[in-house]
């Protein structure tokens, strides 16, 4: 009997985006809050503390021979750009209120700074065919997805997380770029690729 080879289109194509890290202190913090949410607010997908991460933009499944010329782009990119302070600051939902998609964690800073970069990315990774955005880019980080729960989500669960005088701070100096691979049914699911420091005058 002939057998049929089933190809993984994720192997030739993969998946990829472009992201501000955070850092792994950060991340346990993140993390250590989502633990103490879960029982309050049930979603169905809670993101990885590994995961954690600031989307730019998210370019879908790329030719692999596509990949060099993303990567001289945000080259390029970091070249010009200087290091800029971020922190986490309080936290809400995207989505109906009654059953929202997306829960967030904000950020604070220098915001017009990573709005600035984010601009950059699209700008400059539009030639190679990864159109812009339409809506605008709304900065945070994704702790949760698809809320599960058979009562309306409560607001009151997240009030007070991450505030702006928390001790430690929760702030660090956002000074690099990072190209991540989705590896879609594993977990952590997200991989770097390649990871690039700003340089700006260096």
């Amino acid at each position: 009997m002939k057998r049929t080879m089933v190809h993984n289109t994720q192997d030739e194509h993969p998946r990829l985006f472009v992201a501000v890290p955070i850092p792994s202190g950060l991340k346990a913090q993140v993390a250590a809050a989502a633990n103490g949410l879960k029982k309050t607010l049930p979603f169905k997908k809670w993101v990885h503390p590994d995961d954690l991460h600031i989307t730019l933009k998210f370019l879908g499944e790329v030719v692999p021979s596509s990949v060099a010329a993303v990567e001289a782009e945000l080259e390029r990119i970091a070249a010009r750009s200087t290091p800029f302070p971020l922190r986490l600051q309080g936290a809400g939902t995207f989505g109906a209120p009654m059953a929202p998609r997306i829960l967030w964690v904000g950020l604070a800073g220098k915001l017009q700074a990573l709005r600035d970069l984010q601009a950059d990315v699209e700008r400059q990774l539009a030639p190679l065919g990864y159109p812009t955005e339409d809506r605008p880019y709304s900065p945070h980080v994704t702790l949760a997805r698809q809320y599960a729960g058979g009562a309306p989500a409560r607001k009151d669960a997240v009030r007070g997380l991450f505030p702006a005088d928390a001790e430690p701070p929760l702030e660090w100096a956002a000074d690099r770029i990072v190209l991540y691979r989705s590896h879609l049914g594993r977990t952590p699911m997200y991989e770097p690729v390649r990871t690039i420091a700003f340089h700006a005058g260096g």
